[in-house]
């Protein structure tokens, strides 16, 4: 009897800590699969100069696709250097959290307030040749998709002023009848379409194109030009 009553009180303990402990995580007062099942974010220093984020903005607004929902105006922020998005979140007893969203549901983002819209996908669901839990800007066209998978590297450097700086580096990929292809630089695609290679030049040259890791966008203009 007595096993069985302590049985009962260890049972009611693990609960009650359980509850408590999924009741300190923010929770969403509209929707209960909402975004807002992450972990509190604790910001570095470094983190005021805004260089580790996409765009270099504390405050991107768009859309996120969380667990097969879509969130609409949204402000968040994307932390490249941590690959990682942070939002602000109103829990049930009203106060206010800045929170990682949860990357194990987060399957894609949008951003809206950029000069052009942003779209990100997880690498998973583009392709089975990319980080399945990275995050990779697409451009969808009519017969092919461009991806740029965008990365930040912090490093050191001697200048008293300053102990480190932001290295911008990406990676290019198109996605061409389902297979994965890398691009360096506007070589890798030229040779990808001998057929079209003269035009394509000269429209390189004309539109002072640079196609490599460091200006990635410059080679949607030539896709789009030629509807490769």
């Amino acid at each position: 009897m007595k096993l069985k009553l302590l049985f009962i009180i260890l049972s009611a303990l693990c609960l009650f800590i359980s509850s408590r402990k999924s009741y300190s995580q923010p929770k969403s007062n509209t929707y209960i699969k909402n975004i807002i099942n992450g972990r509190l974010w604790e910001p570095t220093v470094n983190a005021t100069d805004k260089k580790q984020f996409l765009l270099e903005k504390r405050n991107l607004k768009g859309s996120l696709l969380y667990d097969g929902v879509q969130f609409n105006n949204i402000k968040f922020t994307y932390d490249l250097s941590k690959n990682i998005v942070v939002t602000g979140v109103n829990t049930v007893d009203n106060d206010n959290k800045v929170i990682i969203v949860n990357p194990y549901f987060l399957e894609g983002f949008s951003v809206d307030n950029s000069p052009n819209k942003l779209e990100f996908l997880r690498g998973g669901l583009i392709h089975k040749g990319l980080d399945s839990l990275a995050y990779y800007q697409t451009i969808k066209l009519k017969n092919l998709t461009y991806i740029v998978k965008r990365k930040i590297n912090k490093i050191f450097t001697p200048n008293l002023s300053a102990q480190f700086k932001y290295i911008h580096y990406n990676n290019l990929y198109l996605i061409k009848e389902s297979e994965l292809i890398s691009i360096r630089d506007k070589k890798d695609i030229l040779n990808l379409y001998p057929n079209q290679k003269k035009e394509m030049k000269r429209f390189i040259r004309s539109k002072n194109l640079k196609i490599r890791p460091k200006t990635p966008m410059d080679i949607v203009q030539l896709l789009h030009e030629f509807d490769l």
